[in-house]
């Protein structure tokens, strides 16, 4: 009777057959003789060694794994190798340990070593030099496990009651340039971490690894994959980690990452451009896709009345070592004009790549500009001022290139930077021009850790066809970031008292910086500075500078704030300026990121 039969006349079911119990899987050690035909202790130069050997004839085996095995490993591979070929097998132990408080304290031979298995490595945790004192406890078990396992003796205790031995690994950043040009095959690369990255952009980033022909191009190019996770907007925090797979030159890369958080509010207390504290608000979410897209949107007020409303989203191209991206912004800004006694309203979107060209350092960047632009003259413009005064529409294009060498951009200790940006408006719009700017900064250092600085700055601007070139689309110089001393862009052409600018101007700043502490964040500052212009209509822009040449000095302290601000506390004594100048002597201040 079937099963389903018995259901349905409700029989009963025959009870079902007990399956046998499996017998209990032996875990006792086997004896190396049924392996091997000999043991042999061979002594050399007071170093005593286990040699097992199998056969008496035929061609030599020398079998060695390393790596802290003994010869035992090879058993079963004698034992069916003998019973194919005459051959005769010899397999010794060559077993060293080395205890360690850090993989820092190898040098290039022991971490070459190490790596390619010549000895085993174990990492100690909490322990400095004298590790035997530091952890008796922890060296007495890793030095117990080595022995028994290698059955020079047997353990007294319960081996349960002993510590787990935990994995050894080297960071990239820690062992580059140690390591020789041993060869290497990447087993594999590991991500620890992860939550809402994606795998595409995961595999985008680390697919040269697989390319490393040796080991020390494996250990640099990890320390690089790291870096660049956290650059392009991945992760916030990435680490390296080098592991030993099984077999010979073979490595498996790890990463111990953490994202960037999935959303961030701020508010931040500053100093605008114009010296004038502001306050704003940050939202930010990175990484939203999970491929290191970030959006952000803020709001800034300042204590005189300016505000501003920003959205960005910015989407990076990833890859190996790519540093290149696409954002878009839209902004809306309400802001006074001091220089010519007005306020200006900007509505704008712009959109914006950033990329390389052929180096890492040479920058290059295009921006397509779209700005809605109403300038407001008030009761104390100028009639200069006010003949511009109403709606304007500015589209235009930008492109700039830059080599950079620096070593950070506030306040650079070493290298230059050469920039030069061209920006083009028109046919549509209401602003037609050519602008051109130049920009030079080198640093070198002269005694010990006294820093001598060079800036300069070339500007101007040509309008096309017969229209009158805007006020808003001219040069200008002054203020605390150029040309120290005088009023924010107060030099050019004058009338009455507000500013219109110029067709050329020209600036040069040379500094003296001298660390003092902390020394990468204060430094006691010594400059001198000069600058010219040429109207926008000058018949000869060279006449022109030589007569309008001005000139100040003077000495401060310079605060670099996290490498991503600058603030200068500064006494200024000008030198050379002619009457009618917004020039001021005494203690001046000025905040941002752009300096001359």
């Amino acid at each position: 009777m079937d099963k389903l039969s018995a259901l349905r006349t409700g029989s009963s079911l025959p009870p079902p057959k007990a399956k046998p119990k499996a017998a209990p899987t032996d875990f006792s050690p086997l004896p190396w003789s049924d392996f091997f035909d000999a043991a042999d202790d061979i002594e050399i130069e007071g170093d005593t060694f286990r040699v097992y050997s199998k056969g008496t004839t035929g061609p030599v085996f020398f079998l060695f794994h390393g790596g802290g095995y003994s010869g035992l490993t090879w058993a079963c591979f004698a034992k069916e190798l003998s019973e194919r070929v005459e051959c005769r097998v010899v397999a010794p132990d060559f077993l060293k340990v080395l205890f360690l408080a850090g993989t820092d304290r190898l040098d290039k031979e022991l971490m070459i070593g190490q790596m390619q298995g010549k000895f085993q490595t174990t990492l100690l945790k909490k322990v400095g030099h004298a590790i035997q004192e530091d952890s008796p406890s922890d060296l007495a078990d890793e030095s117990a496990r080595f022995v028994v396992r290698h059955q020079f003796t047997t353990l007294k205790g319960d081996i349960k009651n002993m510590k787990k031995p935990g994995k050894t690994y080297h960071r990239a950043d820690v062992i580059q340039d140690k390591a020789a040009d041993a060869p290497s095959i990447v087993d594999a690369v590991q991500f620890h971490g992860v939550r809402m990255t994606k795998s595409d952009a995961l595999v985008k980033e680390i697919t040269e690894l697989y390319r490393s022909a040796n080991l020390d191009q494996l250990v640099h190019n990890s320390h690089l994959a790291a870096r660049h996770l956290q650059e392009v907007g991945l992760m916030e925090n990435a680490t390296a980690l080098i592991d030993i797979s099984p077999g010979e030159d073979r490595y498996i890369v790890n990463f111990v990452v953490k994202e960037p958080k999935p959303f961030t509010l701020g508010v931040k207390a500053g100093m605008s451009t114009q010296g004038d504290a502001d306050l704003s608000l940050n939202a930010g979410k990175a990484s939203f896709l999970g491929r290191g897209e970030t959006a952000n949107a803020s709001y800034a007020y300042t204590v005189k009345g300016d505000h501003s409303f920003s959205l960005s989203l910015m989407k990076p191209f990833l890859g190996w070592q790519k540093y290149s991206n696409i954002s878009m912004s839209a902004f809306r800004s309400m802001a006074h004009l001091p220089w010519n006694q007005s306020n200006l309203n900007e509505n704008a979107l712009i959109l914006q790549y950033n990329g390389q060209l052929l180096d890492k350092r040479l920058l290059h960047t295009v921006k397509l500009n779209t700005i809605w632009r109403t300038l407001e003259a008030t009761d104390e413009a100028a009639f200069a001022v006010r003949e511009f005064a109403g709606h304007t529409i500015k589209f235009s294009v930008e492109n700039a290139i830059a080599y950079d060498t620096r070593d950070r951009p506030l306040l650079a200790t070493k290298g230059l930077l050469a920039r030069i940006n061209q920006e083009y408006a028109g046919p549509l719009g209401d602003s037609h021009f050519w602008k051109n700017q130049l920009d030079f900064q080198g640093a070198t250092k002269l005694i010990g850790d006294l820093v001598l600085g060079l800036s300069l700055q070339l500007k101007t601007v040509n309008g096309l066809g017969n229209r009158e070139l805007h006020l808003l689309d001219r040069v200008y110089l002054g203020g605390n970031q150029d040309l120290r001393g005088f009023g924010l862009n107060s030099l050019g052409t004058r009338s009455n008292n507000s500013s219109l600018g110029a067709g050329t101007t020209a600036a040069g700043v040379l500094h003296l910086y001298q660390p003092l502490f902390p020394k990468d964040m204060v430094f006691a500052h010594a400059w001198l500075a000069g600058g010219s212009f040429a109207s926008v209509r000058a018949r000869s822009a060279m006449r022109e500078m030589i007569n309008s040449q001005r000139v100040t000095a003077g000495i401060g302290l310079t605060l670099i704030f996290k490498n991503i601000f600058r603030f200068e506390l500064n006494y200024v004594h000008p030198l050379k300026y002619t009457v009618g100048d917004s020039v001021t002597r005494g203690i001046h201040f000025g905040a941002g990121i752009n300096f001359l």
